[in-house]
């Protein structure tokens, strides 16, 4: 297939795209296949080497695809649903719930991811399972006031890297002391946690012991948690605090910002 024929099959495509539902493409999933599909003719075996997003033989189905989120956006179409923050009535009940209790390894847990979505407004399953023992550092500000922060930078789908990329200020966050109840302090919590882990594994997020009790210094096994239940957590937060809506990671991410 020749670049022309490319350009007028795209220009079908972009005007007549559908969910499975009927419903229009929003702009961001319009754009997201536009770059699936450039990726996937760039990549071995195709090796094309051609840009579908600026090259000048793609100038007229850029036009029908630029033409068609302005139409979206005018007859409010867009079909963006953005997760609304969490109401500060079921973050109240969450803290006051035993879903975040440190006194058993799957609270502890959930205490800390709880506290490093909300503080380093972390999206969905972003870069979660990544995260390591040494991804956050214990420091002190000029006044002697301690707090964590993250050791390193991470690369996102706002800050994916790369020349044009603006550098990320997420990572400069800091988490403070916020209670005098150390059962529900993120940062002493997070501190707890990391002296709990288990030495043979790297990961930040490990999977509990079942027989796990308070007296043992090592409460985790030697394996992450898996990608689905950290994608899940909020929801399952929300089930065990016996909130009035299920939330998901995205409404605390929102939080975040909102906050």
């Amino acid at each position: 297939m020749t670049n022309n024929e490319l350009d007028k099959y795209l220009r079908h495509f972009y005007a007549e795209a559908r969910t499975k539902d009927g419903a229009l493409y929003s702009r961001s999933s319009l754009l997201g296949i536009r770059n699936a599909i450039e990726r996937y003719l760039n990549n071995p075996p195709l090796n094309r080497g051609i840009s579908i997003s600026k090259g000048v033989e793609f100038q007229a189905s850029n036009k029908l695809l630029q033409s068609q989120i302005k139409l979206n956006k005018r007859e409010n179409k867009e079909n963006v649903h953005h997760k609304p923050p969490i109401p500060e009535a079921d973050l109240q009940k969450l803290k006051s719930s035993s879903a975040i209790r440190v006194d058993n390894p799957w609270g502890l847990l959930r205490n800390v991811w709880f506290h490093i979505t909300l503080y380093w407004c972390r999206r969905g399953r972003e870069g979660q399972r990544e995260l390591t023992k040494q991804s956050f550092q214990f420091l002190k500000d000029d006044t002697g006031r301690e707090y964590v922060s993250m050791t390193h930078d991470e690369a996102t789908k706002n800050h994916p890297g790369g020349i044009d990329d603006v550098a990320s200020v997420e990572k400069e966050a800091r988490m403070y002391s916020t209670s005098n109840d150390q059962l529900f302090d993120g940062l002493n919590c997070l501190r707890v946690y990391l002296q709990k882990l288990n030495p043979r594994c790297e990961a930040l997020f490990q999977y509990p012991k079942r027989a796990a009790t308070q007296e043992d210094q090592v409460r985790y096994d030697n394996k992450h948690l898996g990608v689905n239940k950290l994608a899940g957590m909020m929801k399952y937060l929300s089930t065990l605090a016996s909130l009035p809506e299920i939330h998901t990671n995205h409404s605390a991410r929102a939080t975040t910002i909102t906050l």
